[in-house]
């Protein structure tokens, strides 16, 4: 019995670090994609976040549950203007940054990190010609 317990103990310490180490990269393979119809409400920044990496992006607006909330949108490219609608496709990274907003002091934002965003155009109704 110890000599099964010996040797399984290594395989599961060695099984747990990969799973940690899957956890903590940037890829992020567990955490589901996520589509959000976000508003762009300040100018581009380049922040430092709480876990010391530097990130380029956007403050924007979503909304979830009928409430506002704000995330920092992490772009490679960042050519938007304040006030553009984005559909953007990404994932939540765990981190966060602090932002200031108006008379507040600094609030904690979640850093979304975008695959792909493109402009969020509504389509127009099609409205039949009068006669």
């Amino acid at each position: 019995m110890r000599r099964a317990l010996r040797s399984l103990c290594p395989v599961l310490l060695l099984g747990l670090a990969f799973v940690e180490a899957g956890c903590r990269s940037g890829l992020h393979p567990w955490l589901p994609r996520e589509d959000c119809k976000v508003k762009i409400i300040s100018d581009a920044a380049f922040v430092r976040t709480s876990r010391g990496d530097y990130v380029d992006g956007y403050v924007a607006e979503y909304n979830t549950d009928f409430q506002k909330e704000r995330m920092f949108m992490v772009l490679e490219i960042t050519h938007y203007p304040k006030g553009d609608r984005l559909i953007v496709t990404g994932r939540f990274t765990g981190d966060s940054v602090r932002m200031p907003f108006g008379d507040q002091k600094q609030d904690k934002v979640p850093v979304f990190l975008v695959e792909r965003a493109h402009p969020n155009i509504p389509s127009v109704p099609g409205i039949p010609t009068l006669k």
